[in-house]
């Protein structure tokens, strides 16, 4: 990869739907040949994909971090991958017997119930569940928010519980 692919890709982050010709207008080449780097980038496993990135405004995200008992991650692991309701990505992370989860709803409560089933479902097995609402989003390059911009989200007040509620402030 080289100077010109990685413009292709910064320029790509802010508008994947960016015609050939406009992409090569941008970097000095031809359509054909922006069109050719671009399907190079594709073949290389570097483009994966195209996203459409759609931030209804009263849709509300909690991070949910769990940290399971010894020996317990596959069954809690299990359990949450199968909670499709609200949950859009599970990660597992560096840090040993630990999840991260992103919970999307237009609901605070619908949150709450996740975190709720969660813990009755596989309280025994967690050594600690912590969870925080997004409580606005600074940058996000598949998004709709630019490099400087800022795009505040709905309060999310009265959303913490001691158990790891959505806590925006935190």
């Amino acid at each position: 990869m080289d100077r010109t692919d990685e413009k292709i890709l910064e320029l790509m982050k802010g508008n994947a739907r960016m015609s050939f010709q406009e992409l090569g207008n941008a970097i000095g080449m031809s359509r054909v040949a922006a069109k050719k780097r671009v399907m190079k980038l594709e073949k290389a496993g570097i483009i994966r994909g195209f996203n459409t990135a759609i931030y209804p405004e009263d849709e509300i995200t909690m991070f949910i971090d769990i940290e399971t008992e010894p020996g317990r991650y596959g069954d809690v692991l299990k359990y949450v991958a199968t909670r499709t309701a609200f949950i859009r990505q599970i990660y597992r992370t560096t840090k040993e017997n630990h999840i991260h989860i992103v919970a999307v709803s237009d609901s605070v409560q619908d949150l709450k119930y996740l975190q709720k089933m969660i813990q009755k479902r596989c309280g025994e097995d967690i050594a600690s569940m912590k969870a925080h609402a997004v409580k606005e989003i600074i940058k996000d390059v598949y998004g709709r928010i630019d490099k400087y911009g800022r795009r505040k989200l709905q309060d999310t007040e009265g959303c913490h519980e001691q158990s790891g509620g959505c806590d925006p402030e935190g």
